[in-house]
């Protein structure tokens, strides 16, 4: 009998690790130099940058998931959310899931942000003249380097020119460049003013409540009615003096 605090290894079990770190090796030797940047771009602000910056290929960056502990083989939805995102969803089935069932679960499992999302659905829609308009246009404050639409957008984010709620220079590139886009930041905007964000819960006025809740009223009429007459008994000061007909 297994005592408590030990685990049993079996092969199976290490069979069953290295099959799925296996399917994470299938789906990198899948993905080109470009997904991977799109991989590092959209997992900003879940994982360190200087991690990111050193990753080079997608097994890098599926080695911080796991790090992480935002990718495991038991539940490996986040890299199937990024896979949806960068338009991989041939992929997805390595991970036992298809396009259909990631669509469903979105909605209350996402995890890349809205911005970030709106960010890599804008490097998407600039092509090499719309970026190279943009480029002249911010030319004084930005570096003599190459740059695609997605490095572009992350350099803007890293000076901090943009944000989550500072979207003016943003809009004003694609105004002057691409206005077709400024159907994605409005998009961006209705859905970041109804999104649900729920109250945090107080544990202790929860436990009290289920205390409370322990006894119904039924149950202290019940008593009280039992009680001979006369008898008073003080439940708390809002029942101070109560008779059973006063419940």
């Amino acid at each position: 009998m297994k005592s408590q605090g030990q685990h049993w290894c079996s092969s199976s079990d290490k069979n069953c690790k290295v099959s799925f770190r296996e399917k994470l090796l299938i789906i990198d030797s899948n993905l080109g130099v470009q997904d991977v940047e799109n991989l590092k771009f959209l997992c900003i602000g879940l994982v360190p940058n200087k991690k990111l910056e050193k990753s080079s290929s997608a097994s890098d960056v599926f080695e911080h998931l796991l790090a992480e502990d935002l990718l495991s083989e038991d539940d490996p939805f986040f890299l199937a959310e990024l896979l949806y995102i960068i338009r991989q969803k041939k992929l997805l089935q390595h991970l036992n899931y298809t396009k259909e069932e990631v669509e469903r679960l979105l909605p209350t499992r996402q995890r890349v942000s809205l911005f970030r999302n709106l960010l890599y659905e804008l490097s998407e829609g600039i092509d090499s003249e719309n970026l190279k308009d943009m480029i002249f246009l911010l030319k004084d404050s930005l570096p003599k380097t190459e740059m695609t639409s997605l490095s572009f957008l992350a350099f803007l984010e890293k000076q901090g020119k943009i944000d989550e709620d500072n979207l003016t220079c943003l809009e004003d590139l694609c105004t002057t460049v691409v206005p077709k886009l400024l159907r994605n930041i409005e998009k961006y905007k209705r859905e970041k003013a109804v999104q649900i964000v729920t109250p945090p819960v107080d544990k202790e006025a929860e436990s009290y409540q289920g205390e409370e809740e322990l006894v119904s009223q039924t149950d202290v009429k019940t008593f009280l009615e039992a009680l001979p007459e006369g008898v008073f008994v003080f439940l708390n000061e809002g029942d101070r003096g109560n008779s059973p007909d006063d419940l």
